[in-house]
């Protein structure tokens, strides 16, 4: 008998008992304090034997009787990854301008060539007969991402630029994504309801509440943004547009998370369902501009820092509810959730192009030259197909690093992006603390509690 290399035995936060988790089975188990430490000594020495709970082991899938009938197991849920896969909705973000109205403390951006005034007619043009040719069998509806930059400018002519662009999407169908820090928001609502595009979701940035969020969001002129916002996002839920409110957290901000929680449940964004309102939180981190500050943190500190706040200000459960690795999947549905074996959909699920007509695999990766892929007003418009190859390639069967990790079926890799720049490798991994964070999970939602 063999443990199966995805089995996962971790201590639940703030309590004696354990979770054994395997996401390759699908299988997930409370122990207690006596158990667990059997189990270990099992899993130490070995020997399944003369282990009483060995059956219901094998049973569930955290046993095999051999490496070829874990093996043939992976190969069956890889396909059923590649089926499902298949069914989600291509993502294609076009960043409108590089250019932004803000001048954020932590600007992920800020040394980018930020040339592009507005977007051409003819890149539009091109742009849209490039993705009707490339992706029309898709079997799900792919949709586009509005990005920058900022992509709702102000000025009269790029307004009249991006119209065009909507207008395009309007006439072929494709849904739009906006991802905007809000400022020009309340402007743009009626002009989004005038040209009848279809919005799939408005993703808008706050980091606190108004003090916390000016200081760390002002315009290029040093003008306070989080009234103006708010508004924006008020109106748009008003309009019917779902809004996905952002936060991008490091110490010295994530204390405010209680205080914009209690402030969107006053102002009564909590009362929408989830379909029209939910929330995200972000890591300030080094992605390409280094942020040259000790005040970033780790995954596990920032969701540790979460955790603890969420018992003090009840609130925040009401406000946020992170996924820690499947542990709110299982908690709303008492399973676990299906495993991943590709978490970055770059060149895969999402395509990245901006104004010039640049193309590049995904969000993190646009405008970032030696991530440039090719041009798709040019022909041919692939330029860099080794590397295209390899993003395309990339999935955890294929990294080395995560072949045979425990947790690699919850991560899936990770960002390519950051592996990248963290390596020099497109294949290679970003790694998560994923059992530390099952098991901070599995006490936030009280699994075993």
């Amino acid at each position: 008998m063999k443990l199966s290399k995805h089995t996962i035995l971790t201590k639940i936060y703030d309590s004696e008992n354990y979770i054994l988790v395997n996401y390759l089975s699908g299988s997930a188990d409370l122990l207690d304090k006596n158990e667990a430490n059997l189990l270990q000594n099992s899993i130490t020495q070995k020997n399944w034997e003369n282990y009483h709970l060995t059956p219901y082991l094998m049973e569930r899938g955290y046993l095999f009787t051999s490496w070829e009938e874990e093996d043939s197991l992976i190969q069956s849920k890889y396909l059923e990854f590649l089926e499902e896969n298949e069914k989600t909705a291509t993502q294609l973000i076009f960043s409108t301008s590089y250019r932004c109205n803000f001048s954020c403390i932590y600007c992920f951006q800020k040394d980018y060539e930020q040339t592009i005034e507005k977007i051409s007619k003819n890149v539009t043009d091109q742009f849209f007969s490039y993705i009707n040719q490339k992706f029309s069998n898709e079997k799900a509806q792919t949709y586009i991402t509005l990005f920058g930059g900022e992509p709702l400018l102000g000025s009269e002519e790029y307004k009249n630029s991006l119209l065009y662009f909507l207008g395009k999407a309007t006439r072929y169908n494709y849904p739009i994504a906006i991802v905007t820090n809000g400022y020009e928001l309340i402007n743009y609502i009626p002009l989004l309801q005038n040209v009848g595009v279809k919005v799939k979701e408005i993703q808008v940035t706050v980091d606190g509440t108004e003090v916390t969020h000016n200081s760390r969001r002002p315009t290029k002129s040093k003008n306070e943004t989080f009234a103006r916002v708010m508004d924006g996002v008020d109106y748009a839920l008003q309009s019917g547009y779902r809004i996905n409110l952002r936060s991008v957290v490091d110490r010295s901000n994530i204390q405010e998370l209680p205080h914009l929680a209690q402030y969107c449940n006053d102002r009564g964004f909590l009362d929408y369902p989830t379909n029209l309102f939910e929330t995200t939180l972000g890591r300030n981190y080094e992605l390409h501009t280094p942020q040259g500050t000790d005040q970033i943190l780790n995954r596990y500190d920032m969701w540790l820092e979460f955790y603890n706040l969420a018992k003090k200000y009840p609130i925040l459960k009401k406000y946020h509810k992170p996924s820690f690795h499947g542990m709110r999947f299982l908690s709303e549905n008492d399973e676990m959730p299906l495993p991943i074996f590709d978490g970055c959909p770059a060149c895969k699920k999402e395509w990245a192009f901006d104004a010039n007509g640049d193309i590049f695999g995904c969000t993190a990766s646009v405008g970032v030259q030696k991530y440039k892929l090719g041009n798709f007003l040019n022909n041919p418009e692939f330029t860099h197909k080794e590397q295209l190859a390899k993003w395309q390639e990339r999935d955890v069967l294929t990294i080395e690093e995560c072949k045979d990790c425990p947790v690699n079926l919850s991560c899936g890799g990770g960002c390519g992006v950051i592996a990248a720049n963290q390596t020099g490798r497109i294949q290679s991994t970003d790694c998560r603390p994923v059992k530390e964070l099952i098991g901070l999970g599995a006490a936030y939602y009280g699994i075993g509690g």
